[in-house]
């Protein structure tokens, strides 16, 4: 019986799979300290995820996926939700525990319930949205979110007595007769 190497990265409790079929486009990075810490990708669904380092061996980096919202990184940003809030809230309720090699291939990935990732994985629930801690590309987002949730929704009256509201007034060359 041999003991663990402490060098080596925590056991997965989840399922691995033989790859995940996204295509994913990194927008920007929140938090960086000589290397991306949290990063915000895209995938070719146009749904938003983050991507969190978690640790390395001698063989890969690992790191933590979700999905989340635009609303869910409103709230973030509005000091409403932490760091851990985002993962456990995330849209799909489970997340993805990705190793990367040296060449920054995806070698292996895993889909893990968030109560089975492991607790050294977990945010620290502590960090919350401060402008002079993140990367210029988060205020951007957050700029962006901002005007995006603001924005005034109105509801004009239909005049059809079937329909009582409508996104948009009827244009000028609509006439009830």
């Amino acid at each position: 019986m041999s003991k663990n190497n402490p060098d080596d990265l925590p056991p997965i409790k989840g399922t691995q799979l033989p790859r995940l079929h996204f295509d994913f486009t990194k927008l920007g990075d929140f938090l960086f300290y000589e290397a991306p810490l949290l990063s915000h990708l895209v995938n070719q669904h146009d749904e938003d995820f983050l991507m969190q380092w978690c640790g390395n061996d001698a063989t890969y980096q690992r790191w933590l996926l979700y999905k989340t919202s635009y609303h869910l990184l409103y709230q973030y940003f509005k000091g409403n939700l932490t760091d851990l809030d985002l993962l456990r809230n995330n849209p799909d309720g489970f997340a993805y525990i990705v190793d990367i090699d040296r060449n920054g291939e995806w070698q292996r990935v895993f889909v893990v319930a968030v109560e089975d990732i492991p607790m050294e994985y977990l945010p620290n629930g502590e960090i919350t949205y401060d402008p002079g801690d993140f990367q210029p590309y988060t205020e951007e987002l957050h700029c962006y979110l901002e005007l995006h949730f603001s924005r005034q929704r109105k509801l004009y009256k239909k005049p059809e007595s079937t329909v009582a509201l409508a996104a948009e007034p009827p244009s000028p060359e609509y006439r009830k007769h």
